[in-house]
C-alpha cells in the first residue's frame, strides 16, 4: 500500500501528490540529461572546465546577457568573469552564445577568434599561442585599463 494513501488523504491531495512524484521523477531525469550534456561539452573543450564560470554561464543564459551587446563587449565580459583563467576561443564562443549573442555570420568561431586577437593586439587581454586543435588561449588583463575600455563603461 502506498504510504500516501495510509494517511487517508482526500482524492484531490492524492492526485496532487501523484502528479508531484511524476514531476519530480521528470526533474531528476532532466537533471541527469543536462549533466551528461554539460560533461560532454566540457570534454569536447567547448564548455569551460573552470567551475567559477559555471555560475556565469547560467546567469548569461537566464538573462540573455549578450543579446544586445557588441561582440567585443561580450568577449571582454566573459574574459573578465574568468578572473585571470585562460580560455580558448571555443570556450569564449560557447559562453557568448549561451548569453544569447545573435551571431549574424555562419562562422561564429572565426568572428570570436578575430575579436579576441584584436583585443590582444589592443592590450585588453593576453594571448598565449598554443598549437593544436584548440588554438590560442586568452585571459583578461585587469591591470591594463585603457582609455577605450574606460570610455565604454
Amino acid at each position: 500500500m502506498d504510504s500516501v494513501q495510509s494517511y487517508s488523504v482526500d482524492r484531490t491531495t492524492r492526485e496532487l501528490l501523484k502528479r508531484l512524484r511524476e514531476l519530480e521523477s521528470e526533474q531528476l531525469r532532466l537533471a541527469r540529461d543536462i549533466n551528461a550534456i554539460r560533461r560532454a561539452l566540457t570534454l569536447a573543450g567547448v564548455r569551460p572546465s573552470v567551475r567559477r564560470l559555471w555560475f556565469h554561464e547560467v546567469e548569461y543564459q537566464a538573462t540573455s546577457a549578450f543579446l544586445k551587446s557588441h561582440l567585443t563587449d561580450a568577449c571582454l565580459q566573459v574574459l573578465r568573469d574568468a578572473k585571470g583563467e585562460w580560455l580558448t576561443k571555443s570556450e569564449v564562443e560557447y559562453l557568448v552564445t549561451r548569453g544569447g549573442y545573435p551571431f549574424s555570420t555562419q562562422d561564429s568561431a572565426n568572428s570570436v577568434d578575430v575579436t579576441l586577437r584584436r583585443l590582444a593586439t589592443e592590450g585588453l587581454c593576453e594571448a598565449e599561442r598554443v598549437r593544436g586543435s584548440r588554438g590560442n588561449k586568452y585571459r583578461y588583463v585587469p591591470a591594463q585599463q585603457t582609455e577605450k575600455e574606460t570610455a565604454s563603461e
